[in-house]
This record gives C-alpha cells, structure tokens and sequence, in this order.
C-alpha cells in the first residue's frame, strides 16, 4: 500500500481510533518522516491526542487542535496552524478524528486539500464495543461516518480488543468480525493492531499475517498512568 500524506483516522467512541492516530504518528516519525498530528476530535472529553502534545513534541511530532476553550462550538474555532500543516508538502498529516457529526462537519473546511494532495481514510473498529459487536453495524457506522464527511473510506484498521482482558481468543475472534465488515465495504484491513500480551512468539505473529500493528497504550485510566510513565498535559 502506498500511503497518502494525509491519513486521517475515525472511528466510533471507544474504538481506540486515537491510540492508532499517536502511534501511527510515532511511527511515521521512526521512519525519518517529519509529522504533524491534528486532533480534531471535539467531543470526547476523556481520551484526547492533544493531552499529549508535551510528550510528543519531545519526539518531533507537533500536536495542533482547535483554540483552547472553543473546542465545544458548534463549528470551533480552528487554530491556523491546522492550515500550515496542510499547505506543508514536506509534512506528513495525521488526523484524529471522531465518528459523531461535529468532527466530520470539521473536517468538511480541508476538503480543497484533500481533493489536491489525496488521502487515506481509516474506520478503525473494536468489535468488543456495545453496538458494533455485527459486521452490519459497522457497515452501518461506515456510511454515516462517509455520509457526515462526504468523503469514502479507504482501509479499516482492526483493533479488535477487551483491554487488559484482552488475550489471544477474543483477538482472533474479534478479527474474524472486522474482517467480514471490511469485506462487505468492499475494503482492505490495513492494519491489525496488538500488544505484547496478546502475541507472545515469531509463530503467532507470523500466522495473523503481515499487517501487524503494535500499539503503546497512552489514553488509561488516572490510576494506570504513572504505571506508563506518560505525562499527560492538564
């Protein structure tokens, strides 16, 4: 596959869309590209890419969202820099962004560069999740999340996941769910995300294919977050 500069990646809340967009981001980054990522997600007030913006810019990733205070508005105030990334041919631009109508009403103000420098859009879908547990409801979720945006899907992104519950059977059963949604969009599964706990071996990684995809945990509990060692920002 070959990736656009743009990815911008959605998904319903609790489907872990902005463990993928930080990661994806970081590892964009390790691959010696300069990165810029844009949360958008306005909202879920709990798990936010833009909390770790002190983190990330000590790693070379710029963080940028909506003015501080405004980004409860019903279209908020976008900061310029959102703009800048965009118009920066030298950067690549992800975007966090969530399934409900506000955030897909956001993103309708970049349409002029997502008709000029193409893009990837990605449903990333946890089927252990209440009311997306049928590949029907997700088809279903797919075309109101492509309907709000007026912009088609381009690769789902399993993370098929129970949290710390989360063992080698319900991912694979899991899995099983997301890629019959994704067969019945007509789409590829680009990634398939995982933690250490859930593929110990060279075997079983080898036998869930290719497009494997480690995800450090950073949006936890306050309880969890020292055990992380990720300072949030306030």
């Amino acid at each position: 596959m070959q990736a656009k500069r743009i990815t911008i990646i959605t998904g319903a809340f609790g489907s872990g869309k902005t463990e993928v967009a930080v990661n994806y981001a970081q590892e964009l980054k390790r691959s010696g590209q300069n990165v810029g990522l844009i949360d958008l997600d306005i909202v879920n007030p709990y798990f936010r890419s833009r909390e770790l913006t002190d983190f990330l810019k000590q790693q070379g990733i710029e963080v940028v969202s909506t003015q501080p205070g405004l980004e409860m508005a019903d279209l908020p105030a976008l900061s310029p820099r959102i703009f800048a990334f965009l118009q920066n041919e030298e950067l690549r631009v992800v975007f966090d962004v969530g399934g409900d109508p506000v955030g897909a009403r956001t993103l309708g103000r970049f349409e002029p560069y997502f008709r000029t420098n193409g893009y990837d859009l990605w449903l990333v879908v946890n089927p252990y999740r209440p009311g997306y547990s049928a590949p029907e409801q997700i088809t279903k979720l797919a075309r109101k999340i492509e309907a709000a945006t007026q912009l088609r899907l381009t690769e789902v992104v399993d993370n098929a996941n129970l949290g710390r519950q989360t063992d080698q059977q319900t991912r694979a059963e899991g899995a099983k769910v997301v890629a019959a949604a994704a067969r019945m969009l007509n789409l590829p599964v680009v990634l398939k995300t995982y933690t250490a706990k859930e593929l110990r071996g060279a075997e079983e990684r080898e036998q869930a294919g290719n497009n494997l995809f480690y995800l450090q945990l950073f949006m936890l509990p306050p309880w969890e977050e020292v055990e992380s060692g990720v300072q949030k920002q306030n």
